[in-house]
């Protein structure tokens, strides 16, 4: 006899919903974001594949070769699809430029895509069942990540963590696991699941994501096989919640089945850099669309926001692109004086540059007591502007700006993918990508994006510095 919904697990919930998951089961708004999250995972990965975390893995992976399966980007190799899963999962962090979840407070795309793609590569799956997978994928993400946060997030790296369930989860959908072989999935995955925040400003910060992929794709393969785990790894005496939260909401995972999605609600990157940057930037472009506000009127720059934001980008840093991007001073200055946070803005010439350093110096990062009590639901910040003269200039944001704008997410693929390739490849596989639902296969994309165009590295890319606290 079938338990009711109430007697259910959370487990078998979540893996009635992955195994079940269809895309005639998607709302045509939610199947139309899928394709536009990876397109802006891929303009993420092309433009992290010339950084050194993803250059490393890279060439790790590719000399270790193996079974021809899943193809990694811009090599003109195929390997075993764990293995793909893993540098792609490295690469599509590796710029800081993948899209987020401010509740989960993880990056859904930089898991769900890369571990989709190496399985549905090679299993000869369509483009519909991919987008499938991926959605199933930022559900788990989405609500096992609001689930445990924001106390998870004191230490551990949910993108890290909660990404790998979700990245089992993809698999299990693309390997087409029953509900109970999915269960197994996911409690092998669970205890593969780890990444620490004192992997930031590191390598091994977007090692996290890729292990997360490469271990959800694993913990598929097992289950398929028979290989067994525990089917309680969520709520078990000794499983996730027990070891990584002191406060867990059950309520996102106990409605997953019902099907009200949740991965449109994932933020796309407007800005190259921490999304714990985006409120204080996005006060700063909005005082900017209504004032000139010249860089040598500016006094100081007072900056109040929520202690997270505070402990991992409140104080200046250069020293890298990656210490930057964790940087409040540094990319309020970047704003105020190039009036754009792109990548461009993080390059050595950037960094050392003397006006940047003289303006970020005025920049003043505190908490406010109020923002912090609302994350993660708000990301408050207030930005006021102290002006030579006396002048005083206030903005607060409640809530970033997070409605996607599909054209801008276009241009935003083509400015990052011509890092890497060509424009006319860069057009083409665009064109691809927005019409994954009529690809009977994905052969014809992975080889476009398989072709070697030799990236050249960035130069500054990924240095560690034991002074970095991002």
């Amino acid at each position: 006899m079938s338990l009711s919904i109430k007697e259910q697990s959370l487990e078998s919930r979540i893996s009635e919903f992955a195994a079940g998951l269809r895309y005639e089961d998607l709302p045509p708004a939610v199947a139309l974001d899928s394709k536009y999250r990876v397109l802006d995972w891929l303009g993420s990965a092309l433009a992290g594949s010339r950084y050194k975390p993803a250059l490393i893995i890279t060439k790790l992976v590719t000399d270790a070769g193996g079974a021809p399966q899943s193809s990694i980007l811009l090599t003109g190799m195929k390997v075993p699809a764990a293995q793909a899963a893993l540098a792609h999962g490295v690469l599509g962090h590796a710029a800081e430029y993948d899209d987020g979840h401010r509740l989960a407070i993880a990056h859904p795309g930089a898991v769900t895509v890369p571990a989709s793609l190496a399985v549905a590569e090679s299993l000869g799956r369509s483009g519909k069942e991919l987008l499938t997978a991926i959605v199933a994928g930022y559900e788990v993400l989405i609500r096992l990540g609001t689930a445990v946060n924001p106390s998870h997030y004191q230490v551990w790296h949910t993108t890290g963590t909660c990404g790998t369930f979700a990245a089992a989860a993809s698999a299990a959908c693309l390997l087409k696991l029953n509900p109970s072989q999915t269960q197994m999935c996911l409690g092998i995955a669970g205890t593969m699941a780890c990444g620490l925040q004192q992997t930031f400003g590191t390598d091994a910060k977007p090692l996290n994501a890729g292990h997360a992929c490469q271990s959800g794709v694993q913990a598929a393969l097992l289950a398929i096989e028979g290989f067994t785990g525990p089917e309680d790894i969520l709520h078990g005496p000794k499983g996730f919640v027990a070891a990584t939260t002191p406060h867990f909401n059950s309520a996102p995972l106990e409605h997953i089945k019902e099907r009200q999605f949740l991965s449109t609600s994932a933020f796309y990157k407007v800005y190259a850099s921490c999304g714990h940057t985006n409120s204080p930037l996005d006060a700063v472009f909005s005082t900017l669309q209504c004032r000139e506000l010249p860089v040598p009127s500016i006094k100081a720059v007072h900056i109040a926001t929520y202690r997270t934001a505070v402990q991992l980008a409140g104080d200046f840093k250069n020293q890298s692109e990656e210490a930057a991007k964790f940087s409040l001073p540094y990319c309020v200055a970047i704003a105020l004086l190039f009036r754009k946070v792109t990548l461009a803005e993080f390059a050595p010439d950037k960094l050392a540059d003397p006006a940047v350093v003289e303006l970020a110096r005025k920049i003043h990062v505190s908490e406010n007591p109020e923002a912090t009590a609302a994350f993660p639901r708000e990301r408050q910040a207030t930005v006021v502007f102290e002006l030579h003269g006396g002048q005083v200039i206030e903005e607060r944001i409640r809530f970033p700006h997070d409605t996607p704008d599909y054209k801008n997410l276009e241009e935003k693929f083509l400015s990052s993918a011509e890092m890497a390739i060509d424009s006319q490849r860069a057009r083409l596989v665009k064109d691809m990508v927005l019409n994954l639902e009529q690809h009977s296969r994905l052969d014809s994309l992975m080889e476009t994006l398989r072709g070697d165009s030799r990236p050249a590295p960035v130069a500054s890319a990924g240095r560690t510095d034991s002074r970095h606290i991002p």
